[in-house]
């Protein structure tokens, strides 16, 4: 295509499509306009009558009222002088007053009801205006299709505009460039130069000009920016490699075919050497659940990534490592068989963590002075105690309160009364040393200790509870040349109904107790749920 024809047929283009829409758009415009021209004058002919029969509704609810029709008359004749009224009609209760209508109108007429002037709620009769319908058509016609010619005349002179405007704004500044296009040679990058046609404003064709000026310096500069990028991206893998081996977590990408196939340093040196998916998992010592885990990631690469504190055996020592289990998808690193899965795999160690738990767990349960569960400790483990189901095994519960503790206090102070107090609590191990005894300090130098004994009788419940009787009445050493005596009350219960709340059992084994205080101390009482 030459220049010329591109100019000539780029010119006819622009014309047309500038006539076509300018045609379209006055001739919509122009029906519309006449549409809403021709609404409007009718509906603001009709107010003008109604607004006509609002003004005359009082005069003529005066002329009704005093039957005067004469005025009525006159309001009829003054109301027919507008050329929007053909025809007045003003009605009594019972007859018309007066009227200048000769035949049945053609159009309907807008009704006045007339009230009693004293009596607001009372009909007296009806003002009728009948509009001149012809009239009223033939004066919106004429409003129309003046507004629909101004439209036309506008629209016009408005495309004719828009035409020339786009021959000095558009259709030039694109042949110009068409021209200075025609000059580029990209088969000769170094010798390419920007396109420039003068054009400084920044609408779209100045964009298009920046753009393609952009994309002729990027070809000119793209062996270079390729070099540039091949020597970032491999400083990039260097640095994301040293990442990956330096990290302070273990990572690792597992196949569940052929066991680990990328891992870092870190990963070494806290799992191990284990090459084997089997190895992997049989590491850990609830390997029953990773094996789930990995089972889980096998059947959906859908499934959303898996936490798991897990625990292994290190040189003698127990450790803990967070796990983090992620199916990887679509990116396969190796070739691998169909059914083969890789997952990613990240360890942290959290040994230290875990045994400050332990230590806070610990001493959240149990009585700093004594070693002993605390009340919260002890309940917990009570609880547990009486869920046991065993029908063969006694379930016991011991209320212990010190008697004459207070006076060791007020005489040899706090220091003697916390060594009695740990005295007492070795008494008391030492007598219920069984892994599933539970001794308590309950508060002050009061303890509780439960414990269930399979097939206890009576007798050996009353042996035991004498031995700890004469346990603690046994005299405490508190300096090298002191001791204090002491003796205790005990009461004691033997849960036989699981169902009943542990606080019941405690109080019953509470109540006893207290019967022993009150006749005595120093003994113990055994009661009945």
């Amino acid at each position: 295509m030459t220049s010329q024809s591109f100019t000539q047929k780029l010119n006819v283009r622009m014309a047309l499509i500038v006539a076509v829409i300018g045609i379209f758009l006055s001739f919509t415009g122009s029906v519309v306009v006449f549409s809403l021209a021709l609404q409007k004058q009718e509906t603001l002919s009709y107010r003008l009558v109604n607004q006509l029969a609002d003004s005359a509704a009082k005069t003529a609810t005066i002329a009704v009222y005093v039957e005067d029709d004469e005025l009525a008359r006159e309001i009829t004749n003054g109301l027919l002088l507008n050329d929007l009224v053909s025809g007045v009609r003003i009605n009594t209760t019972y007859s018309v007053l007066a009227t200048t209508v000769s035949r049945e109108p053609a159009t309907d007429a807008i009704v006045h009801t007339l009230y009693h002037p004293f009596i607001s709620n009372e009909k007296m009769g009806e003002l009728e205006l009948y509009p001149d319908a012809a009239f009223i058509k033939e004066l919106a016609l004429q409003e129309a299709k003046g507004s629909a010619m101004q439209i036309l005349l506008v629209s016009f002179f408005i495309t004719l505009a828009i035409a020339i405007t786009l021959q000095y704004t558009l259709s030039g500044p694109l042949i110009k460039l068409k021209h200075a296009f025609d000059k580029v040679d990209p088969s000769s990058p170094d010798t390419l130069e920007k396109i420039n046609i003068d054009y400084s404003r920044r609408d779209e064709l100045g964009y298009l000009i920046d753009q393609i000026n952009g994309l002729i310096r990027a070809v000119r500069s793209n062996f270079l920016a390729e070099r540039q990028l091949r020597v970032h991206t491999e400083k990039l893998e260097q640095q994301q490699r040293l990442l990956f081996d330096r990290a302070s977590i273990g990572i690792a990408l597992i196949s569940t075919k052929k066991g680990i196939l990328i891992e870092n340093q870190k990963f070494n040196s806290i799992v191990g050497n284990n090459f084997s998916i089997k190895d992997f998992i049989e590491m850990f010592d609830d390997s029953e659940t990773v094996t789930n885990v990995v089972t889980s990631l096998k059947s959906s690469t859908e499934v959303k990534p898996i936490s798991l504190d897990l625990s292994y055996q290190s040189d003698g020592l127990r450790r803990w490592v967070h796990c983090l289990f992620a199916a990887v998808s679509d990116q396969r690193v190796v070739s691998r068989e169909k059914d083969d899965v890789l997952f990613e795999v990240i360890v942290n160690d959290i040994t230290d963590r875990k045994e400050r738990e332990a230590e806070v767990r610990y001493q959240a349960q149990h009585d700093a002075l004594t070693g002993l569960y605390n009340r919260l400790g002890g309940e917990v483990r009570f609880q547990y105690l009486l869920n046991d189901n065993d029908p063969t095994n006694a379930k016991v519960f011991m209320m212990i309160d010190l008697d004459r503790f207070k006076p060791i206090n007020d005489t040899y102070g706090h220091d003697a009364g916390d060594l009695v107090l740990v005295k007492v609590s070795n008494r008391i191990k030492v007598l219920f040393n069984d892994s599933s005894d539970v001794c308590c300090r309950w508060g002050g130098d009061e303890f509780v200790v439960g414990f269930k004994r399979e097939s206890l009788p009576l007798s050996s419940l009353e042996t035991l509870c004498n031995t700890l009787l004469h346990s603690l009445e046994e005299p405490v050493e508190i300096t090298h040349d002191k001791r204090v005596t002491l003796s205790a009350s005990i009461g004691v219960v033997v849960a036989d109904d699981s169902s009943k709340a542990l606080d019941y059992w405690l109080a019953k084994a509470d109540d006893c107790m207290y019967q022993v205080k009150n006749h005595g101390r120093s003994n113990y009482e055994i009661g009945v749920g």
